[in-house]
């Protein structure tokens, strides 16, 4: 087998309190576990350090809390400046309500390499399904397609094929980057200037980034039934916006390959970094 090196796993956060422990959880239940967790927190104004004390010495490299003032939604900003302080070379993008099934982290090292960009997609099940933080820990998800097949016919989860982890014929012709399951060397990412700042919607950046990395010669893949999570159902907190459209159109047109306002523009003074460790 490859022989894997460290990753940062790069946490898009927002007053996700109710289900910070069922994230780390998952995470820290991953058959590879040389990786930092970087939670990338969009101005939250609930208290994260207890849990993140908490939970800190189940993991084998820190848990970095990065966060900046709420300023309406800025979750580019913020995963710039997350990527900022990040220590190793390979950065997988996720969001809080996305759980990671054992192999997540494993499976976006195996494939991932310099000018390749990895994405996945996700099931989406209702919380409740879940057992507690403290079980997933212990016992890990346990989401086999049998008890995903017995929860859809209970209208508790959809799109469950995309929770079977194949051994062949794993990967998709739909390859659109979904940034809450996506995967790149910080080269590559540094090179289109990270994330462009400048959108404000919910959607649009994830399209931006893709097409700019494709007009730089990255190639994207999308490994369906290998990169595998759970995204827990909820109501749409932030819409998207028709200046982000027209912002993509002109960024196309304009073939335009660096964000005109991302990861070079971070200044270290515009947010706040606390580190958490099994030595406190």
């Amino acid at each position: 087998m490859k022989q894997l090196e460290a990753a940062s796993v790069i946490l898009a956060t927002y007053n996700d309190i109710n289900i910070l422990e069922w994230s780390l959880a998952a995470f820290a239940r991953q058959t590879f576990r040389d990786f930092e967790l970087i939670l990338a927190d969009d101005g939250s104004n609930e208290n994260y350090e207890p849990v993140l004390r908490k939970w800190a010495a189940r993991f084998s490299r820190e848990i970095v809390h990065v966060r900046h003032e709420r300023a309406g939604f800025r979750k580019t900003r913020i995963q710039n400046r997350a990527v900022s302080v990040a220590r190793t070379e390979r950065l997988i993008f996720v969001d809080i309500d996305c759980l990671p099934q054992q192999n997540f982290v494993r499976n976006h090292l195996l494939f991932l390499q310099r000018g390749v960009a990895l994405t996945g997609r996700r099931v989406h099940i209702r919380k409740e399904i879940l057992p507690s933080a403290e079980t997933i820990y212990e016992r890990g998800i346990d989401l086999s397609m049998p008890n995903l097949l017995w929860q859809w016919m209970n209208g508790r989860a959809k799109v469950i094929e995309h929770g079977a982890e194949l051994p062949v014929f794993f990967e998709s012709s739909n390859n659109g980057i979904l940034g809450c399951n996506f995967s790149i060397m910080k080269s590559d990412f540094a090179a289109v200037n990270g994330f462009n700042e400048e959108f404000l919607g919910r959607g649009g950046e994830d399209t931006d980034i893709d097409l700019r990395l494709r007009r730089n010669g990255v190639c994207v893949r999308c490994l369906r039934n290998k990169l595998i999570e759970y995204h827990l159902m909820h109501e749409v907190r932030v819409g998207t916006y028709e200046s982000d459209n027209a912002r993509i159109q002109q960024s196309q047109t304009a073939g335009e390959i660096r964000a005109r306002k991302g990861l070079t523009e971070v200044r270290g003074d515009e947010f706040t970094v606390n580190r958490y460790s099994r030595n406190g």
